[in-house]
Parts: structure tokens; C-alpha cells; sequence
């Protein structure tokens, strides 16, 4: 039984290597490249009282390889950046799309902030959240 187990997950491996590097070849003849920031973010907000949480799956727009490398190299202090953000929220932020606008330009500034600190440029093109939920 568990050569069985073992046989599929080489299978399994063979199999996936051609797609990755396939869309390794992909990313690098695109202008766009995004990253995925991988789990997502949970944090809770808006202050004191029943604990209220915010789960974002956010991803990163940049222009080029060099800012994709960057990027990722620093995601420590973005994933930082992006936690404070969100926790201070409040409840108006959050319940509107305009409020939800709000929170993608405000993470935008910060994260584009942290890179010009860190790399001397902003690198960082646009901020997208692919889910948001709201726990309250």
C-alpha cells in the first residue's frame, strides 16, 4: 500500500514539473508579473470590544523581474505593513465599497513607502484583494 502511495506522488511530481517550468517561461516574457502573498492575512480591527476580524488574500502588481525579486524579498516587512493597515480599521472602512477602495489605495501608499525605505523606489504598481471577508 504504501509503494502505491509513493509511485503516485513521484507520478505527481513528474507531471507538474513541465507546467512550472512552463509558466516560469511565461512570467519572465510578460511586462506584468503579480504576487501572491501566501497565507492570507488575518488580523483583527476596530479597536476595543468583541473582537472583529478582517481575512484578505492580497496580491502585488509589478512591472518587471527586478521588482518581482525585490518584492518578494522583502515580504516580511510588506506582509508587516499590510497587518497594520488593516487592523486599524473600523466598522464604516469595512462595510462599504468605497470604505473597501479606501483600505486598497491606504495599503498601496504603505506598501509602495516600505520599498522606497527599503530599495530606494516603490516597485510596487497595484495592490489587488483577490477575497476580503469580514468576521464581525
Amino acid at each position: 500500500m504504501k509503494s502505491r502511495w509513493f509511485i503516485l506522488v513521484l507520478l505527481a511530481q513528474f507531471i507538474s514539473f513541465p507546467l512550472t517550468a512552463q509558466e516560469e517561461a511565461t512570467e519572465e516574457a510578460d511586462g506584468v508579473r503579480y504576487i501572491d502573498l501566501n497565507p492570507a492575512l488575518v488580523t483583527n480591527y476596530g479597536g476595543p470590544g468583541p473582537l472583529k476580524y478582517i481575512k484578505a488574500e492580497v496580491s502585488l502588481r509589478v512591472d518587471t523581474q527586478d521588482a518581482y525579486r525585490l518584492v518578494r524579498y522583502h515580504m516580511p516587512s510588506l506582509r508587516h505593513a499590510l497587518i497594520l493597515v488593516l487592523s486599524q480599521q473600523t466598522e464604516e472602512t469595512v462595510g462599504t465599497m468605497e470604505g473597501k477602495e479606501q483600505i486598497r489605495m491606504q495599503a498601496l501608499s504603505k506598501l509602495q513607502s516600505v520599498m522606497k525605505v527599503e530599495e530606494g523606489s516603490a516597485l510596487i504598481e497595484d495592490v489587488l484583494f483577490s477575497s476580503f471577508f469580514v468576521q464581525r
